[in-house]
């Protein structure tokens, strides 16, 4: 059988409510910019590599536009702050593909000692779990944001000088402005972000046994952060999900995009006010059909299973994912 945990003595009861507008089929989910495979589709070794170009060009860059590097003026046809930022756009890619490939190594250097540490447990393959829970790394999400917002930013820096400071075409103009609100609503999204993060303490799940058998149903423990008391309403919502990179346009317009589709979903709301408190959790008992696929993180096109909860506060809101480890019956330990 699966490892089971004893339940706290502390627990709160909320009036919940099962949600009877659970869609049918698939749909994509919105927003997601946290990547849960583990993978990167390459070797360790070989994104280290692909990364050196880039940061060696960046750097190289760099050391133009800030002059260290003495150039013939009538070489550079950009102002040389311009140059400076291509070259920090490059060295972030280049950083972005070393840590991809640092991710990649110690998840597998964690799983290692994982397996090590609990034999015949199989789902320990697959990820470094802890048997006991799953706590949210919120600040590991606002930096991604605030990461990404900054090299956004610094990206289109330079497309906001050829259309503005070197005076473009007033359709260049046009889509550089469609481009900043894009860089505005990414530094709303990490604002909010690091907000939760500096509000709200950490919070996590209790997992009732390690891990969840695919064909039974999963009971759930949340514990919530310092920083929660009164909510007006909230959802608890489990959902299996499946994670891709989409590619789209040829050449220099190839764009990858990360995607994630949902599979399912099981929600449970309460309208009325409720009081939370730290340590006092929250016991949510969902029943998955038993078709659905198992957890599965450490390969190229992975399914993952998470419990969202979203809390209506005053100020900001509350809104975080924990995974969840379902697994096929073989994944139990005997």
């Amino acid at each position: 059988m699966a490892h089971r945990h004893s339940a706290p003595a502390a627990a709160m009861t909320i009036d919940l409510k099962h949600a009877e507008d659970t869609p049918a089929g698939r749909r994509r989910l919105s927003g997601r910019t946290t990547r849960r495979g583990v993978q990167t589709g390459f070797s360790t070794r070989g994104t280290v590599l692909f990364g050196v170009p880039f940061v060696g060009a960046g750097a190289g860059i760099i050391l133009v536009g800030t002059r260290v590097i003495p150039v013939d003026p009538s070489s550079v046809h950009a102002p040389y702050w311009v140059l400076t930022m291509v070259g920090l756009v490059f060295g972030f890619g280049g950083l972005w593909a070393w840590g991809m490939a640092w991710k990649q190594y110690a998840s597998r250097r964690r799983q290692q000692e994982a397996m090590r540490r609990h034999t015949g447990v199989s789902a320990f393959a697959d990820y470094a779990w802890d048997p006991h829970g799953f706590e949210a790394a919120r600040w590991q999400t606002a930096g991604h944001a605030v990461g990404g917002a900054v090299i956004l930013t610094l990206f289109l820096s330079v497309f906001n000088y050829w259309a503005f400071g070197a005076g473009g075409p007033w359709p260049v103009k046009a889509l550089v402005v469609l481009f900043d609100l894009i860089a505005v609503a990414a530094w709303w999204e990490a604002g909010l972000r690091l907000g939760r993060a500096l509000k709200f303490g950490g919070s996590r799940i209790v997992f009732d046994r390690f891990p969840y058998p695919q064909s039974e149903p999963i009971v759930i423990r949340w514990v919530p952060a310092d920083g929660i008391d009164q909510a007006r309403n909230g959802a608890f919502t489990l959902r299996c999900v499946e994670e891709w990179f989409e590619s789209s346009g040829s050449g220099e317009d190839r764009s990858t995009t990360m995607v994630h589709e949902e599979i399912w979903r099981e929600t449970w709301r309460f309208d009325r006010a409720a009081t939370f408190r730290p340590m006092r959790d929250v016991a949510l008992r969902f029943e998955p059909p038993d078709d659905l696929p198992p957890t599965r993180l450490s390969v190229d096109r992975p399914t993952f299973w998470e419990l969202e909860v979203k809390l209506d506060l005053p100020g900001l809101d509350f809104v975080e994912t924990y995974l969840v480890p379902v697994y096929a019956a073989e994944c139990r330990p005997r």
